[in-house]
């Protein structure tokens, strides 16, 4: 029956990806003109249009195919396993993948990892201490960090850190690690580092996590097992910890599906403002210049 299961759900999820992959490549081409536009514009802002370059990036990409003939081009290399080059700087996509999207899995990685190791403690005190002081403070702190924009809390952190600290919270890496290839040197030192974006991103998914789990906390807590454990003469912090915890803490994992999304679009902002080496300004560039296969 897994099997059965697992194969079901495969099978759906190739025409919900080819929907999704054909949306996003219209969606990226709305934009009147395209890369050659861009590459025209560079060009006569430098005054030097170079036409055999922009006729030769016209026939390596086809440009004058209509737009339904270079998606189904692009999607029948892309299910081959080739991604196509940048139109920027004809560097494959694939290239750029392995350089700059292992540093934003781990930053949304330890993003998801720092929101639940906040939001399952103060979600259980906000649950216990319910209608008191401790729970109306929560929820304000939670609620304003929801409310503020991520790239003004790493404005501010920013300033703090420059004016106060002397301190300068930009990059991912220090200045003699910033071209080296990955080591285990490497990698501890981002982790020096990786803190800040990841206290950002983490703040402003704290309070719906926090909500979340103190409703489930106190909708177990009415439940008659939990009477009964109480009964029965158990310390209150086991009470809550080994029941209604275990229960409640269910619906805060299966989240992690509407935490990534808003995780990633948030740590584009963030990479540009703090200047991370992420998957977020090579989007955002992308997006610009309309470098669609990279994009």
């Amino acid at each position: 029956m897994l099997l059965r299961y697992v194969i079901k759900r495969t099978l759906l999820a190739i025409p919900v990806l080819l929907i999704i992959s054909f949306a996003v490549f219209m969606v990226i081409q709305l934009p009147p003109g395209n890369y050659l536009d861009y590459r025209r514009h560079e060009m006569a802002m430098q005054a030097q249009v170079d036409q055999a370059e922009i006729d030769a990036l016209r026939a390596k990409y086809r440009f004058d195919d209509p737009i339904m003939v270079q998606y189904f081009h692009w999607i029948t290399n892309f299910c081959r396993g080739e991604l196509g080059n940048s139109f920027v700087d004809d560097a494959k996509v694939t290239d750029t993948l392995k350089k700059f999207l292992p540093v934003t899995i781990v930053i949304s990685t330890f993003t998801i990892l720092f929101t639940w190791a906040i939001a399952i403690p103060f979600g259980v005190i906000a649950a216990v201490k319910k209608n008191t002081l401790w729970d109306y403070l929560l929820t304000f702190v939670g609620l304003s960090a929801m409310a503020t924009p991520a790239f003004v809390i790493a404005l501010v952190f920013q300033m703090i850190m420059l004016q106060w600290f002397n301190i300068d919270p930009t990059g991912l890496f220090s200045p003699q690690y910033v071209e080296a290839p990955w080591s285990w040197a490497k990698f501890v030192d981002m982790l020096k580092h990786i803190w800040i974006p990841v206290f950002i991103l983490g703040v402003a998914g704290t309070a719906g996590m926090i909500r979340i789990l103190r409703a489930n906390v106190i909708d177990e807590l009415k439940k008659q097992y939990v009477l009964c454990a109480r009964a029965r003469g158990l310390h209150p912090i086991l009470v809550v910890f080994r029941y209604p915890l275990r229960v409640a803490i269910n619906p805060l994992i299966s989240s992690v599906g509407l935490i990534l999304p808003r995780v990633i679009s948030g740590s584009m902002i963030i990479a540009i403002v703090l200047g991370l080496p992420t998957m977020g300004p090579i989007v955002y560039q992308a997006l610009l210049s309309q470098d669609v296969y990279l994009a």
